[in-house]
Parts: structure tokens; sequence; C-alpha cells
């Protein structure tokens, strides 16, 4: 008897484990994730913001997305980054890494209006890092 408690006891213990770590990739580093979404909670003022990385950036490389100086998302190939961003002026910046190059980020300042969405694609422009 009490083996089979202890049985159902592990059972339990892995079960939970499983629940509990298979909800905590929010930043899309994980092979089985495409899309990185902002923990931020959308209100009824903000817009949406989505940058997709090319791939041919480079599989060594990472890109760092910010928002007014605020890392929000580090996306490896093929990711997306998705989140909202309150109504008024931001400035959203990329940035690879490792930085051999000696880059500056590149910026793009927008100003957000409610309910509209800003697309950008990161991706090589010559030798720069572009937001187009």
């Amino acid at each position: 008897m009490k083996k089979f408690n202890y049985c159902s006891y592990a059972l339990l213990i892995v079960g939970l484990g499983f629940t509990i770590f298979s909800g905590c990739e929010t930043t899309g580093a994980g092979a089985s994730s495409s899309t990185s979404e902002a923990s931020t909670v959308a209100s009824a003022d903000s817009g949406r913001l989505v940058i997709k990385r090319v791939a041919d950036i480079g599989t060594s490389l990472v890109l760092y997305v910010s928002i007014d100086g605020k890392q929000v998302a580090s996306l490896s190939t093929g990711q997306t980054y998705n989140g909202s961003l309150s109504a008024g002026p931001q400035v959203v910046s990329v940035m690879l890494k490792p930085n051999e190059l000696n880059l500056a980020p590149t910026q793009k300042r927008i100003t957000v209006r409610k309910w509209k969405i800003y697309t950008f694609t990161a991706t090589w422009q010559g030798n720069v890092l572009a937001l187009l």
C-alpha cells in the first residue's frame, strides 16, 4: 500500500512539474516557438508592434529588440516579436549580438496610435541592419 502511494505522489509531482515548465517559455527562445509575445497586457489605448527577423541575418546572431531603451525580446533565426505599445511617441531599437562589427543600434521613431499595428522586418541593407 505504501508503494502505491509513493508512486501516485511521484506521478503527481512529475505531472505538475511538466505543467509548470511547459508554460514558462515567454521569450520564444525554444526551438518549438516561433513568436515572442510581450508580457505586458494591452490597454484600450495601445497599438501593436511586430518585428520579423529574416533568416539571412545569421544563425549565430541574436536580434535584441528594445522599446524606449528597455529590452523586450531576443529573437533567434525565424522568430517574430509581437507585443503591445502604449500610445504616443516610442523609439524601437534593434541590435545584433555578438556585435563583432561594432554596429550602433538601429532605431525607428514612431508615434503609436491606438489599435494600429506597426510591422517591421529586421534585415541587412548593405552592411547595415535595417528595420523595413
